[in-house]
């Protein structure tokens, strides 16, 4: 499959949503065909027509109402097309979070899944739809003139032909505009994230009042920008309004000086005003056309980046196939770790089931971004491969249901998916049955009886209403759960109270598995285990299109 190339997004015409463009088609030749029935009705109004004039007049009422109707279903189905294409895009974008490597920060995940998606949505169901309908409706109306006489025909496109010609520059700067109050919103989201994340220390430091002035200072950059965007925005939609209205003022006008007659003038009008309604429309297409390709300017790129990681993890999938099981790491119960940059090549980390191994290192934050490789949250750097070895299966090359069940991991400020406690508890191991669950749940100190729901318990916004300490022992319940062969605890401790710690030296001095942790040094002594240093190496650096932010997000 082709990678998307930057500033590219699914395609919009494909499967379902090309039948649903078809039916706009439809519903534009549709309006276009009743139109014509209306103006064949008017024309009829005359002395010496064959038709009574109670069946003309029923009618042009019948063919109104049917107008509306098609008008309706039309919506209808545009912002069917416009929600599912959103629905597409918003899966991508979560997908290129949960892949392995994205380190794109909170605020701009927030701006891209809400603001550039409406401006997406936007486009597609009220920019792609109406001109899908829009487009026959008026090629059709101005046919229908010419026929009828052909100057007819040429006045009424003389102004859309001159309101194509000034929306080309003028659409140019509604995208720069649009490009730059987006960046402005994305400064905006990334503060306020920042801001709610650290609300607890600023309202500590009594700092609130200065933290809203930042955001303050923030959001007039947005209102500034977005009225500077509004002038070029107001010029637009005028110039379809205006359009319209010389569109139908120039069909009466010919019908005039050409002596038509004067139903005929009134028919030729009355496709002419049909008609205006796509056109006034035009200059609001143009405006979601800016803002969907100042959100398709960020957008392409994040799901670009998202598909080489997705591409590079698959390659070393397939590498980690082909390799061969190393000396020593053949049973059932061993554990082989070699992570360039954090181990040294020459003594990977080495176990048998009952080992525990403490990792140490200059650097505090080494032994986690070690772990972090190992379980595959943080990739290698380009041209080197880890490996981690499981009970004689590579982690890399396994399924990732057979993955987790080889290795847990328990850290410090555990955050948790939205839903029930015991979800929480069985989200790694979900296969498992209800029994182990609760059992697991006692054996680190958490009974039901805790809170009103029990094991039911609704978690939000990251684990509340879980204490820190109760968080912890969430955290280490679910890596022991099912029992992996490697368990993996990073300074697990310190969210613990002190019954908690006391529980996690029991915990891990029985594990039958083998335990990589970082802790005190009691904790190590008390449970003999075997100290390896972690190289001290800079952490990675954010890739330009993965990072905090694309351009355009902060900048």
């Amino acid at each position: 499959m082709r990678s998307p190339e930057p500033g590219d997004l699914p395609k919009v015409f494909t499967g379902a949503r090309r039948t649903w463009l078809s039916g706009l088609v439809g519903l534009g030749l549709g309006q276009g065909a009743l139109g014509a029935v209306s103006a064949w009705a008017l024309t009829q109004l005359r002395a010496g027509s064959p038709w009574p004039t109670a069946v003309v007049v029923v009618s042009i009422v019948a063919a109104a109402v049917a107008l509306g109707g098609l008008r309706v279903e039309e919506r209808i189905v545009a912002e069917r097309l416009g929600q599912d294409y959103v629905r597409q895009v918003r899966r991508d974008l979560l997908e290129a979070e949960l892949t392995p490597g994205s380190r794109t920060h909170l605020g701009i995940t927030v701006a891209r899944t809400t603001n550039d998606l409406s401006s997406v949505r936007n486009w597609v169901s009220q920019g792609v739809g109406p001109l899908a309908a829009g487009i026959p409706l008026i090629a059709g109306s101005a046919v229908g003139l010419a026929i009828i006489d052909p100057f007819l025909g040429i006045g009424f496109l003389v102004p859309l032909g001159v309101l194509a010609a000034v929306m080309v520059p003028w659409a140019r700067t509604a995208y720069l505009k649009s490009r730059s109050l987006r960046r402005a919103r994305g400064r905006m989201a990334t503060r306020i994230a920042d801001t709610v994340g650290a609300s607890q220390g600023i309202i500590a430091a009594r700092g609130a009042r200065r933290e809203l002035g930042h955001i303050d200072s923030a959001s007039d950059v947005v209102v500034d920008r977005a009225v500077d965007r509004s002038v070029i925005v107001g010029t637009i939609r005028a110039g379809g309004t205006v359009a319209a209205l010389l569109a139908t003022l120039a069909v009466a006008a010919i019908g005039v000086v050409r002596g038509l007659d004067p139903a005929v003038t009134m028919a030729a009008m009355a496709v002419a005003g049909i008609a205006s309604t796509p056109i006034i429309d035009l200059g609001r297409i143009v405006e979601y056309r800016q803002t969907y390709l100042a959100a398709r300017a960020v957008l392409g790129p994040a799901l670009a980046d998202a598909a080489r990681r997705r591409t590079e993890n698959e390659h070393a999938r397939h590498t980690a196939a082909s390799a061969t099981v190393p000396d020593g790491a053949e049973g059932p119960d061993r554990v082989h770790v070699a992570v360039p940059g954090l181990t040294r090549d020459d003594a990977p980390l080495r176990g048998g089931g009952g080992a525990r191994i403490r990792l140490t290192s200059d650097d505090p934050d080494a032994p986690l971004r070690l772990m972090r490789r190992a379980v595959g949250l943080d990739a290698a750097p380009r041209g080197t491969t880890d490996e981690v070895w499981v009970a004689g299966q590579n982690l890399r090359a396994v399924a990732p249901a057979r993955g987790r069940s080889l290795v847990g991991l328990a850290t410090r400020g555990a955050v948790f998916e939205r839903g029930p406690l015991r979800r929480a508890l069985r989200y790694r191991r979900p296969d498992l049955d209800e029994q182990t669950a609760v059992a697991v749940f006692e054996t680190v100190g958490l009974a039901a009886d805790r809170w009103p729901d029990g094991f039911r318990t609704e978690l939000r916004a990251g684990g509340e209403p879980l204490s820190t300490d109760e968080r912890a022992r969430l955290a280490l319940a679910r890596a022991i759960y099912g029992e992996p062969p490697l368990l993996l605890v990073a300074d697990l401790d310190r969210d613990l109270d002190q019954e908690g710690r006391a529980l996690l030296g029991r915990i891990l001095a029985g594990y039958p598995g083998v335990v990589v942790f970082t802790g005190p040094d009691d904790l190590a002594r008390a449970l003999g285990a075997e100290e390896v240093r972690v190289e001290a190496t800079p952490a990675p650096e954010p890739a330009a299109a993965g990072g905090r932010g694309f351009v355009g997000d902060e900048e």
